[in-house]
């Protein structure tokens, strides 16, 4: 039988003779409606006006679908073996919907587990599919998985890796590039297919990290929040400073704490010597003062702080040449000058980070500008300065703490007032 075209215009009046409605039709487009109502500007076909009837589209089964020829890009059908509506996408159909039967799962994933610039890992999640036999994972430096990521210390590839019957698992990738995006996509074997969830954005953040030497991501943020001028005074709870007085300041920037309260001594340390050896040591491992710091992680020593200041310089490139000993023994700015080379500049958050801040970040510290809350009372510096307290004190009412500052590119060792609301980062033992 020879195959008919039928045009526009014709088609219109057909179905409108069939369905016994009346239609409109212009060079462009046409409507199906019971009212006669004109076709929308951007429909090609609008069936419109209908209350009790719907659209069917061609049901087939998959091998009638097969043996469709040479089917069009976008070709829909509802496959009545499966259930599922389908359309064709290049060489592949593709379900797009099941309805309650062999949905489509959801990817989603947990914080990371980072361990180092050079290593990490991340816990996918996933909803479970209807009738799901078992379940394969790629993750891909690109949107298209043509670039796979690498994973446990070079042997595989994450390309379409199948993990059984489950709905989570952890990968552990190496050679990733810190603060950048890379995309995974789970997919479901089932009678209806393989399905496979909407790729989601991974953006690598992985901790600070220098020599032996691992930091937590950010600004400590705990304890009760308490307003200036109060002092933090009450022994029997953790209290912290949010700048201005402001709880979203605290969340941005973490909070802001007095030496006692950082390191978890009485309030009236803060006039008078505590002594101890975790002052002092370096490194500290579990020998460290917890204080307000996480389990694993501790308040880091002045010497510590040296310590990472010098590996950031000499071990990032660019590198610089500034020794050890003048970082442990210098009191005021040390280090590199330097825009790039220098330790400041690494420690500080880059212009691509949010809150911004002038430096590259090239440590992933990402340093911010929190500002500080003077003894006394009040609040100065938030944009342009941050303070971070050491462990180790320098006298009776001063201990030793670093400064970072808008336009220099070098770090700061100095003694400051106990009584001072300085940020605390903690350091893992």
């Amino acid at each position: 039988m020879k195959k008919q075209k039928i045009n526009i215009q014709t088609a219109a009046l057909l179905s409108a003779a069939l369905l016994g409605t009346a239609s409109s039709t212009t060079a462009q487009n046409m409507s199906i409606s019971p009212t006669g109502n004109a076709p929308d500007n951007s429909a090609a076909l609008d069936i419109r006006d209908y209350t009790d009837k719907g659209v069917l589209i061609p049901r087939l089964t998959t091998a009638q679908r097969n043996a469709i020829p040479s089917p069009a890009n976008s070709l829909l059908i509802f496959n009545t073996t499966t259930g599922c509506y389908e359309f064709r996408d290049g060489s592949k159909w593709v379900i797009l919907s099941c309805g309650e039967k062999c949905n489509k799962p959801i990817l989603y994933y947990d914080e990371r587990f980072n361990e180092g610039l050079n290593y990490t890992n991340v816990k996918l999640r996933w909803t479970p599919v209807v009738g799901a036999t078992g379940y394969s994972v790629s993750v891909s430096k690109n949107k298209q998985f043509t670039s796979f990521v690498i994973y446990n210390n070079g042997a595989n590839s994450y390309n379409n890796v199948g993990v059984g019957n489950v709905t989570s698992m952890r990968i552990n990738w190496d050679t990733v590039i810190c603060n950048y995006p890379y995309f995974a996509v789970v997919s479901a074997s089932t009678s209806c297919g393989i399905i496979s969830s909407d790729t989601i954005e991974i953006t690598t953040k992985c901790l600070p990290s220098c020599g032996s030497q691992v930091w937590m991501t950010a600004n400590m943020n705990v304890g009760t929040m308490i307003n200036d001028p109060a002092e933090q005074n009450n022994d029997s709870q953790v209290e912290k400073y949010c700048y201005g007085n402001t709880p979203a300041n605290c969340t941005t920037y973490g909070g802001l704490y007095q030496w006692t309260e950082a390191v978890g001594e009485p309030y009236n340390f803060n006039f008078s010597l505590v002594g101890g050896s975790w002052q002092s040591c370096d490194p500290c491992g579990s020998s460290g003062r917890q204080g307000i710091c996480p389990a694993g992680y501790h308040i880091p020593t002045d010497l510590e702080w040296s310590r990472y200041e010098w590996c950031v310089e000499n071990n990032i490139v660019p590198a610089g040449g500034t020794s050890l000993s003048t970082f442990q023994g210098t009191p005021g700015w040390r280090g590199s000058t330097s825009p790039t080379a220098g330790p400041g500049s690494k420690l500080k958050a880059s212009a691509s980070n949010s809150p911004a801040w002038n430096g590259t970040n090239a440590s992933g510290f990402t340093a911010l500008p929190a500002g500080y809350r003077p003894s006394g009372g009040g609040f100065n510096t938030l944009g342009s300065n941050a303070y971070f307290w050491s462990a180790t004190e320098n006298g009776h009412s001063i201990a030793w703490s670093r400064i970072l500052t808008t336009g220099n590119w070098h770090s700061n060792r100095n003694s400051a007032s106990k009584a001072n609301g300085f940020s605390v980062r903690c350091l893992q033992n």
